[in-house]
């Protein structure tokens, strides 16, 4: 996959027009990144510190390229190669391309991963027995994912596409036969451990092999910050032994981000709606999680899951901009070890600066508080950036 990502840098390079170097924007003199990323090879050096309240503080190293198509229209191409690593021993190498061809109506995605998460596992829901003691396991992931888009029709808002996605996981619990056995639940099966992986002393282990159905509709008028549009997009995936898994389930999304200006052209206001659902034989990692600034990544997981944000930003200067930002989630499950219900809510602040005028990218910071404890996040583009 790191391979796959050269290889595409090089061909981007190529690609592009050298010219000379300059970070002060002609139009404002202010600092700017736009013709940095226009050289061959020229990207972002994003260092990314990880303040997620799920796998502790870190940093992760992200250089970012990104290629304009040659008429200057369109989407752009995107490359990423980074790695990861917290402070409760979490690590993570991955790398990623975002790519149009064909005049803009072939959208291609790659990209792979290989980590080692440490989570605490609090339930599917409001688990007594997980109450203020979550299960703390590691998941040991290998995989990757390719898909493909194409846009239905000529202004290419409308696009059906297919997704595979391959992976070897191993779970491990620490003192695996005594930490279930305490909790009254020998064979793990009261939290739904044992579902669709196979269990030896140390933990589980499983494979995820399965196919995406995609269809979605984009009016955005930038994928980094938009100002103005709306993406829905709905994804049904198949997770099978025909497909390389090791298990049967399926998983259905719909998520919808629509921005507008609102009274004046200086104030967005953004809104996210997302609705997930789960069944079948699903391993607790790949079950919905509640996806919101200020609540800890697979901390409100259910069979079931919906979840809302909004956002308004405020651009009191050319460059820089304010926001302010909350949401509320909730999960729900209907079998007998999943059949409670749990709700989330969170809030926080945002300050957004300009980075690369002639991409409309804007890169900030959010402080979110959520009902967990506050947390940072260093955003690229928008807080709910889709390429």
């Amino acid at each position: 996959m790191v391979l796959y990502a050269a290889v595409s840098l090089a061909t981007a390079a190529s690609a592009k027009e050298k010219t000379k170097t300059s970070f002060c924007d002609p139009e404002d003199g202010a600092f700017d990144v736009s013709s940095f990323l226009d050289q061959p090879f020229g990207f972002i050096p994003t260092v990314v510190p990880v303040t997620e309240p799920a796998v502790g503080a870190g940093a992760a190293i992200v250089p970012v390229f990104i290629n304009l198509p040659e008429n200057g229209e369109g989407k752009p191409d995107i490359w990423g190669v980074g790695g990861m690593r917290t402070s409760n021993g979490s690590e993570a190498l991955f790398a990623g391309h975002s790519g149009y061809w064909m005049d803009g109506r072939l959208h291609t995605l790659v990209g792979g991963v290989d980590g080692s998460i440490n989570l605490d596992f609090h339930g599917l829901g409001q688990n007594l027995e997980l109450s203020g003691q979550p299960l703390t396991y590691n998941i040991d992931m290998t995989g990757g994912m390719v898909a493909g888009y194409w846009a239905l029709d000529c202004e290419k808002r409308w696009n059906l596409g297919l997704e595979y996605t391959y992976a070897e996981v191993n779970l491990s619990v620490p003192d695996l036969a005594s930490n279930f056995r305490v909790r009254g639940d020998p064979t793990g099966q009261h939290f739904g451990l044992d579902i669709g992986q196979r269990r030896d002393a140390h933990g589980f282990s499983s494979e995820i092999g399965s196919v995406g159905l995609n269809l979605s509709y984009d009016s955005r008028n930038n994928i980094f910050t938009p100002t103005e549009g709306l993406y829905s997009g709905l994804i049904v995936t198949f997770n099978s032994e025909a497909f390389g898994g090791s298990s049967e389930f399926q998983r259905y999304q719909w998520t919808n981000l629509y921005y507008t200006p609102l009274f004046t052209d200086k104030l967005i206001l953004g809104v996210k709606a997302d609705l997930q659902s789960s069944s079948g034989d699903v391993p607790i990692y790949m079950r919905p999680y509640v996806q919101l600034r200020g609540a800890p990544a697979m901390r409100y997981q259910g069979a079931h899951v919906a979840y809302a944000e909004t956002e308004l930003r405020w651009q009191f200067t050319d460059r820089w901009s304010v926001l302010g930002f909350g949401g509320i989630g909730a999960t729900w499950s209907e079998r007998r070890f999943l059949s409670d219900n749990d709700t989330t809510w969170t809030g926080g602040l945002g300050l957004r600066y300009l980075l690369a005028r002639k991409y409309g990218l804007h890169m900030g910071l959010d402080v979110a508080y959520g009902e967990e404890g506050p947390a940072c996040y260093l955003q690229f583009g928008s807080a709910w950036f889709k390429p």
